[in-house]
C-alpha cells in the first residue's frame, strides 16, 4: 500500500476511537432526550432482530416437521441437510435486513439521529473555543426535509447494492471463471474506496482466502462504503452538495473515511445492540467531520444560491499533508 493510504487509515481509526470517547464524555448525551433515543434504538433492535430470526427459522422448522411426520426420521437425512443449508443461506441474506430498515427509518424520521450529530458538534465546539464553530454554522443552513427524494435515493442505493450482491453470487457459481468473481469484486470495491494499487493488492490476496472469508470481507467493504455515506448525511443535506460534488468530497478523504468506517462497521455488527452502535457512530462522525473539513461560512448560503465548491471544503490539515508530499517527491 502507498504510504499516504496507511497513514490515512491510521488517522481514520484514531478519529473513530477519539469520537467514541468524546461521545462517552459528552454530558448532554446522558440527558433524558438522548438516552431516550438510545433506548428507542435498543428496543427497535431487539424487535427487528427477533422478527427477522422468526421469519427465517419458523418456515424451515415447520417444513422439517411436516417432512418428519410424512417420511419419518429415517428418510429425513438428505432433505434435512438441504433445509439446514437453505436456512443458513437465507439467514446470511437476511442478517442485514434490520440494519437496512433502520437506515430507511432514518430518512422517514431523521430528527433523532440528526440531533445526535448536531449535539456532538456543539460539544466539540465547546472543547475548542479558539476555532470557528461548526454547529452554529451548520445550524444556520437550511435543513432540506425532502423525505420522499431522500428515501427514493436511499432505496436506489440499496437496490443497486442488492443487485450487485446477487450478480456476484450467481457469477461465482459459473465453472472455471467463478473462482475469480469474488477476488475481482473485492478488488473493484477496494479500488472505489482506496485506489487502484490497493484494489489490485486486495484482489490478489482474495485469490488465496477461503470462500466464506472472501464473502464476509466483500460484504464488509460494501457495507462500510454505504454506511459512511449515511453517517455524513446530516452534513451533506445542509451543504446541498450535488452527487458529483459528494463523490469529489469522498475522493479527497477516502483513506481517512475508510479507516473510520471500519470501526463504525464493527460497532454496528455487534449482535442485537448493533443499532445502538450506529447511534454512537453517528455521534462520533461529527468529530471525524471536524478533522477532515473546515466549518462552513457562518452566514450560510441562502437556499437557491450557488453552493460552495468542494475544493473550498478541503481541510487545512489535508492541504498541509499534500504540500509535504509534494516536497518529499
Amino acid at each position: 500500500m502507498a504510504r499516504w493510504t496507511i497513514a490515512g487509515l491510521q488517522q481514520g481509526v484514531e478519529h473513530a476511537v477519539n469520537g467514541i470517547l468524546l461521545v462517552a464524555k459528552n454530558p448532554s448525551i446522558r440527558q433524558h432526550k438522548f438516552i431516550r433515543i438510545f433506548l428507542y434504538l435498543s428496543i427497535f433492535s431487539f424487535l427487528l432482530f427477533g422478527i427477522a430470526r422468526l421469519v427465517i427459522t419458523l418456515p424451515v422448522q415447520i417444513l422439517r416437521l411436516i417432512l418428519w411426520i410424512v417420511g419419518g426420521p429415517d428418510k429425513l437425512g438428505g432433505t434435512d441437510d438441504i433445509l439446514v443449508s437453505v436456512n443458513r443461506n437465507i439467514g446470511e441474506m437476511m442478517s442485514s435486513l434490520p440494519f437496512l430498515v433502520l437506515l430507511f427509518m432514518r430518512y422517514l424520521y431523521p430528527k433523532p439521529l440528526d440531533d445526535l450529530f448536531m449535539e456532538s458538534l456543539r460539544f466539540i465546539d465547546s472543547q475548542h473555543p479558539e476555532r470557528p464553530p461548526y454547529a452554529s454554522s451548520l445550524s444556520k443552513r437550511r435543513y432540506r426535509k425532502e423525505y420522499w427524494n431522500n428515501m427514493k435515493g436511499y432505496m436506489k442505493r440499496s437496490w443497486k447494492n442488492l443487485r450487485l450482491g446477487i450478480v456476484i453470487l450467481l457469477l461465482s457459481r459459473l465453472p472455471i471463471v467463478g473462482q475469480f468473481v469474488f477476488p475481482a469484486a473485492g478488488a473493484y470495491t477496494t479500488f472505489k474506496s482506496l485506489g487502484q494499487t490497493q484494489g489490485a493488492v486486495v484482489g490478489i490476496c482474495f485469490l488465496f482466502l477461503p470462500r466464506w472469508m472472501t464473502i464476509s470481507l466483500i460484504k464488509a467493504l460494501i457495507g462500510m462504503r454505504a454506511m459512511m455515506r449515511e453517517l455524513l448525511e446530516p452534513y451533506f443535506v445542509r451543504m446541498g452538495l450535488s452527487h458529483k460534488e459528494k463523490r469529489r468530497w469522498f475522493s479527497g478523504r477516502k483513506d481517512i473515511l475508510f479507516g473510520f468506517s471500519a470501526i463504525a462497521y464493527i460497532l454496528t455488527r455487534i449482535p442485537v445492540v448493533g443499532f445502538v452502535g450506529f447511534g454512537v457512530a453517528q455521534a462520533a462522525a461529527a468529530y471525524m467531520l471536524t478533522t477532515v473539513t473546515d466549518p462552513p461560512s457562518p452566514n450560510g448560503t441562502p437556499h437557491g444560491s450557488p453552493q460552495p465548491s468542494v475544493t473550498s471544503l478541503i481541510s487545512t490539515d489535508e492541504k498541509v499533508k499534500r504540500q509535504e508530499e509534494q516536497k518529499q517527491s
